[in-house]
């Protein structure tokens, strides 16, 4: 029992927890920042470090050494206590997964995962309100709004795959059995999981705030929305749960419907390779979206969710049901 704990503190902490993630965040913002420069026709970051890939961290290191200022209106530690324990739940879940050396998984471990999944974006909102600013309060509404019209239909699309893979597979709702089969399930039920596919990814959007469901940081209208009264240590907390988010999201969205370590199977390095190239052409789709769609008013943000994504996601459950 003690080796255990140990062996999961030591998954927790390494790999692939805490480290593995800080790792990947320094990365992909790089990677992110790199092709963001190269369709606008600049060179992005390239001073620190070889070809500027530290520069993330140098951001982050450089916010971290401020002095935690919050305004006569502000909360004090509660704020940061809440955004660093999503993040934590954030990192918490890649332990589930196949990266992990010895996976975590159990019956339904589906409903802790979605639970830990679903708590970040409500602690960014908690984080960027606990400063109120009108700019801020715009945008943690806009945010607000566009989770209640983006989360619930992404659960749904969720759930799919993890029916399919229950009732065929004996996958009892758990993540780690569902992206074992992954690649079986679109054998076994394709209508449903095309359907949930595409609902998954325009949640996956929206939830990451990929344009055009940027309305909640929309520069040129709001300053710098939920983030504009942040600085130091909170905005340092809050821009690497955004990162983390970046990162876990299209994981998971990986794992359950780009067949995960398929066609390799799911233990050993060749599958964690695979995992994570299939993440990271998933990562830069969504940085080439990002940067060449416009911005949505937040009005057509949240009608365009509710007209297109809540069908998509309810027939894809539905058919995931019945077929």
């Amino acid at each position: 029992m003690v080796g255990e704990i140990a062996w999961l503190i030591l998954e927790a902490v390494l790999y692939p927890g805490l480290l593995f993630v800080v790792l990947m965040i320094i990365f992909t913002q790089w990677l992110y920042r790199k092709l963001s420069a190269r369709i606008q026709f600049r060179r992005g970051p390239i001073h620190a470090g070889p070809f500027g890939i530290l520069q993330p961290l140098a951001d982050l290191i450089k916010l971290l050494s401020k002095e935690d200022v919050y305004n006569a209106y502000g909360l004090g530690k509660s704020p940061l206590i809440v955004i660093s324990l999503a993040i934590g739940a954030l990192v918490a879940i890649t332990l589930t997964t196949p990266l992990a050396i010895k996976p975590l998984s159990s019956p339904f471990d589906s409903v802790v995962v979605l639970y830990l999944l679903v708590l970040t974006p409500f602690a960014i909102a908690y984080l960027a309100a606990s400063n109120p600013n009108p700019y801020t309060s715009i945008g943690v509404a806009r945010y607000l709004a566009l989770l209640v019209a983006a989360e619930p239909p992404f659960v749904m699309s969720f759930l799919t795959p993890l029916i399919i893979a229950s009732k065929y597979n004996g996958a009892d709702y758990s993540v780690y059995a569902t992206s074992e089969v992954s690649w079986r399930i679109w054998l076994e039920n394709p209508l449903a999981m095309a359907l949930a596919t595409v609902a998954s990814f325009i949640g996956l959007m929206a939830i990451l705030m990929v344009k055009p469901f940027d309305t909640p940081e929309a520069e040129s209208e709001i300053y710098w929305g939920l983030f504009t009264e942040l600085g130091g240590p909170r905005l340092a907390l809050g821009m690497f749960a955004k990162f983390t988010e970046r990162i876990v999201y299209p994981l998971f969205f990986t794992l359950l419907f780009l067949a995960g370590a398929w066609p390799v199977g799911n233990t050993g390095l060749p599958s964690i390779l695979v995992i994570l190239a299939k993440y990271l052409a998933v990562f830069v789709v969504l940085t080439i979206i990002d940067n060449s769609m416009p911005r949505y008013r937040p009005d057509q943000a949240v009608e365009f969710l509710i007209k297109y994504l809540y069908p998509l996601a309810i027939l894809a459950l539905v058919a995931a049901l019945l077929l």
